[in-house]
């Protein structure tokens, strides 16, 4: 069965090269293509959204997990937030606990508190607690000359020396920084 141009085919033989006879160019509507819109997301959209996602991440990354701050500049820190502490009127120290070698040891910050007596609450004593800088000084590597360093309210300290070394290498042999009187500290550096 033949067709003219006038006159509309039956539905069953619609397809696209007689929609565009027809209609001169016009784009058949999506439902006759069998096209119909899908809930979700294309595959650029999500590999744009992505890609976002890993650019902040790699923004944000480095500056938390792979930071490595030598342990001279946390011993500086640390010594600065003690001494600040101090200034405010806390008694502070630095104490060093000895590890399973005898030349070195961690290093404990402790704070003087008053601790009520339990019989009478009027009564207080005063104990040295432990207390956690927000720049620790980990490690079992450090030692401290004198073994306890006290910092005062007036801004001084005892003056002390403060050597650390890694496991295998001898404590004098490691870095070393002097504290003095004022609580400034000066880095010795590496000796031979």
């Amino acid at each position: 069965m033949r067709t003219s141009p006038t006159t509309k085919p039956p539905k069953d033989s619609l397809n696209i090269v007689n929609i565009r006879a027809q209609g001169g160019g016009a784009r058949p509507p999506r439902k006759l293509l069998g096209l119909t819109s899908r809930p979700g997301f294309t595959l650029i959209e999500v590999m744009i959204v992505v890609g976002i996602v890993a650019m902040m991440g790699v923004m944000v990354l480095p500056k938390g997990f792979f930071s490595f701050e030598p342990p001279m500049r946390t011993l500086r820190r640390a010594v600065m937030e003690i001494a600040d502490l101090a200034l405010d009127g806390y008694s502070v120290r630095l104490r060093m606990e000895v590890s399973d070698r005898a030349d070195r040891g961690y290093v404990v910050v402790e704070a003087l508190t008053k601790v009520e007596d339990r019989f009478d609450p009027s009564k207080y004593t005063l104990e040295w607690k432990p207390f956690q800088p927000r720049h620790p000084l980990s490690g079992e590597e450090w030692r401290l000359e004198p073994e306890i360093v006290y910092f005062y309210s007036d801004g001084t300290c005892t003056p002390a020396r403060i050597l650390r070394a890694d496991r295998d290498v001898r404590i004098a042999d490691g870095e070393s920084a002097l504290l003095t009187v004022t609580g400034f500290l000066f880095e010795e550096g590496a000796r031979n």
